[in-house]
C-alpha cells in the first residue's frame, strides 16, 4: 500500500488517516484477513437480517463483534481514505467529534448500505456519557488509541430509574468491537486511556416499526443504588446533567 501524506490527509485536515494508517500497521494480530471490502458487505448482511426480523438481536450482537475480530484494519484505513466523510456539526459538551461516513465503490460512486456508519474522533477530555437505547442497534470498534470501555445489560425500567447489570469494563485497544442491542449491553459508556482515539460506528436504527427511528436515554450509573443482586437502580438524567456528572476521569 503506497499512500503519501498528502493524499491521505485529502479528505480532512482535522482527521488524519495518515496517523491512523501508521496506528493499525501495528495493531495486535489478527486471527484473520478478512479485508475491508468483504466487512462492509458481511456487515450490510446482518444488518438486512436484523432490520427484517430475520435474526435475534443476541446473534447479531454475537456476529458483529466477531467480525471485529476478523477485519484487516490497514485495508479498512485505506477504504477510509477512500471515503467521503463529513463533519456532523460541532460536538455537544464533552462528546467526541462525529463524523459520517459514505464509502464509494470502484466506480467512485457511494455504496448503498443498510446502515449507518461514523467516526468518533476523541480527545483527551472527550467523553461518551452513560446512556441507554431503544429502537436501535450499534456496534463501536476501537481504531486508534485506546478507549475504556463499559456496558450494562438493561434489566427492567422503573418509573425515573433503570435497573442495569455490569457486563464489561476493559480498556480496548484497536480491532475491540462493543455492540450494543435491546436485549445484551445495552447501556454504554466510553473514555479515551490515550490522547488521542478513534471509532467507528455500525449503526442500525428504526428496528421497531411505528416507533421513533431510535431514543437515547442518558443513565447515571455511578450514582445508582446497588442491590443485592448486583445490578444497579440507576437514575435517568437529562443529556446537561450527563454532560455534569461525568468526564473522561469519571
Amino acid at each position: 500500500m503506497s499512500l503519501d501524506r498528502r493524499s491521505l490527509l485529502q479528505n480532512c485536515a482535522a482527521f488524519s488517516v495518515y496517523a491512523l494508517v501508521a496506528e493499525l500497521a501495528f495493531a495486535r494480530p489478527r486471527t484473520s484477513n478478512l479485508q475491508a471490502r468483504r466487512w462492509l458487505a458481511a456487515q450490510n448482511d446482518l444488518a438486512d437480517l436484523l432490520s427484517a426480523g430475520k435474526m435475534r438481536p443476541s446473534d447479531w450482537h454475537r456476529e458483529v463483534n466477531e467480525l471485529s475480530e476478523q477485519v484487516d484494519l490497514e485495508s479498512l484505513a485505506f477504504e477510509l481514505r477512500r471515503a467521503r466523510i463529513r463533519d456532523a456539526g460541532a460536538p455537544f459538551g464533552h462528546d467526541p467529534q462525529k463524523r459520517y461516513v459514505t464509502v464509494l465503490g470502484e466506480d467512485g460512486l457511494p455504496l448503498k448500505l443498510g446502515y449507518g456508519l461514523a467516526l468518533f474522533d476523541f480527545g483527551p477530555n472527550s467523553v461518551i456519557t452513560p446512556h441507554a437505547h431503544r429502537y436501535m442497534a450499534s456496534a463501536h470498534m476501537v481504531i486508534d488509541g485506546r478507549v475504556r470501555v463499559r456496558t450494562f445489560d438493561r434489566v427492567r425500567d422503573d418509573e425515573g430509574f433503570l435497573v442495569i447489570r455490569p457486563t464489561q469494563d476493559v480498556v480496548a485497544e484497536p480491532g475491540h468491537s462493543a455492540a450494543m442491542t435491546s436485549t445484551t449491553d445495552n447501556v454504554h459508556w466510553f473514555a479515551p486511556r490515550s490522547k488521542r482515539a478513534m471509532t467507528i460506528d455500525v449503526i442500525i436504527d428504526g428496528l421497531d416499526k411505528g416507533k421513533s427511528r431510535y431514543l437515547i436515554e442518558p443513565v447515571d450509573p455511578l450514582r445508582g443504588r446497588r442491590l443485592a443482586d448486583g445490578t444497579i437502580r440507576a437514575p435517568l438524567v437529562s443529556f446537561e446533567q450527563s454532560m455534569e456528572l461525568y468526564s473522561a476521569e469519571s
